[in-house]
């Protein structure tokens, strides 16, 4: 497999970049990205975008969690985009304006009419219409402003914008076709989007925190140079390597058909980033002393990105236990097609 970005993946990333680097810490930079193309990027090109998956996507994601952006670039672009892209020619036709993706939806649909709940739908809070995967494994979009449409607007740990989406005998908007496991394959989507996301994040931190040492200095001497503090940077550079490796190979596998290698790279991803990630964060926090908890400091809102990643689309133990199921079925499987041993007294 071929992790090295290409100059078109590079280009979107840089183009990300440079937005986020203009903008204030509150602001998203929503207007411009639009303007710029730069949300339409995953959607099919039937519907003015041009098919990016997520390995693509991958450098801008590390851009978006690097600059601790509020946008819901994931939740109200990307992951929308993704869906259509899946579904193909299933995928119903969506209207003009912002479109949210919920993954988290138990969702009934009888006579046109939807019933039911999306729980914490990252950019919920400011779309215009949501993007619904039905028990059916079908497309559903439904506009937000319509009767019997309750929105429950939040703020995300991290800062960024959600909300609860409640139906209640709401008329759907269009219905694409069945497409088999879409609702797994949008959970793992998601997941492995917002991993990447929290990537960025880290190799944000690992900078913060490499600095800080370096120039903090305690019996005139940089933090830096104690052997304690160096041992706890390495660890924090080599998972965090680790962790690019697996998240790489997650949003390959998230791109591909292949059912069981998906269910593999993604949840490790869930597995490492909920285990070693979780901890080298609270170590940079550590590491930095008083000023690591304080709320105007930067690191804090890159931690809690981490630990956003970890909290959405399934926990590290959900995901390890769907591991162990497809483990134990294929198990089984090979052993329904060996013959028995022939046992002798």
């Amino acid at each position: 497999m071929d992790f090295q970005a290409t100059d078109e993946q590079r280009l979107i990333a840089d183009s990300f970049a440079k937005v986020f680097e203009r903008l204030n810490a509150d602001e998203t930079g929503w207007t411009e990205l639009a303007e710029l193309g730069l949300l339409d990027a995953t959607l099919p090109e039937a519907a003015g975008g041009i098919g990016a998956g997520l390995a693509d996507m991958f450098p801008a994601l590390v851009e978006c969690g690097r600059s601790a952006t509020l946008a819901p670039v994931i939740g109200a672009s990307i992951l929308p985009g993704l869906a259509l892209s899946r579904a193909g020619d299933a995928a119903p036709k969506v209207p003009e304006g912002t479109l949210c993706l919920g993954t988290d939806t138990d969702v009934h649909i009888r006579n046109g009419r939807l019933t039911g709940t999306g729980r914490v739908v990252p950019g919920a809070d400011m779309a215009e219409a949501a993007l619904l995967c039905l028990p059916d494994n079908r497309l559903a979009v439904l506009s937000l402003s319509a009767q019997g449409v309750a929105r429950d607007a939040c703020t995300l740990v991290d800062g960024r914008g959600a909300a609860d989406l409640i139906f209640v005998n709401a008329p759907a908007g269009a219905i694409g076709d069945p497409v088999p496991g879409l609702s797994d394959w949008l959970t793992d989507a998601a997941a492995t989007a917002f991993a990447v996301d929290a990537l960025g994040a880290l190799f944000a931190i690992r900078e913060m925190t490499q600095s800080y040492l370096g120039e903090r200095k305690q019996f005139g001497r940089p933090l830096g140079s104690f052997q304690s503090l160096q041992h706890a940077m390495v660890d924090i550079h080599h998972d965090t390597e680790h962790f690019l490796s697996l998240t790489q190979l997650a949003a390959l596998a998230c791109d591909a058909d292949d059912h069981a290698m998906r269910v593999r790279a993604v949840a490790s991803v869930k597995t490492f980033l909920g285990g070693r990630m979780r901890k080298a964060a609270a170590t940079a926090i550590q590491l930095h002393g008083g000023i690591g908890v304080t709320e105007e400091y930067a690191l804090g809102r890159l931690v809690k990105r981490v630990l956003l990643a970890d909290m959405l689309n399934g926990s590290a133990d959900a995901h390890a236990a769907r591991l162990a199921r497809l483990i134990a079925e294929e198990t089984r499987d090979g052993m329904a097609g060996q013959k028995p041993k022939e046992i002798v007294a």
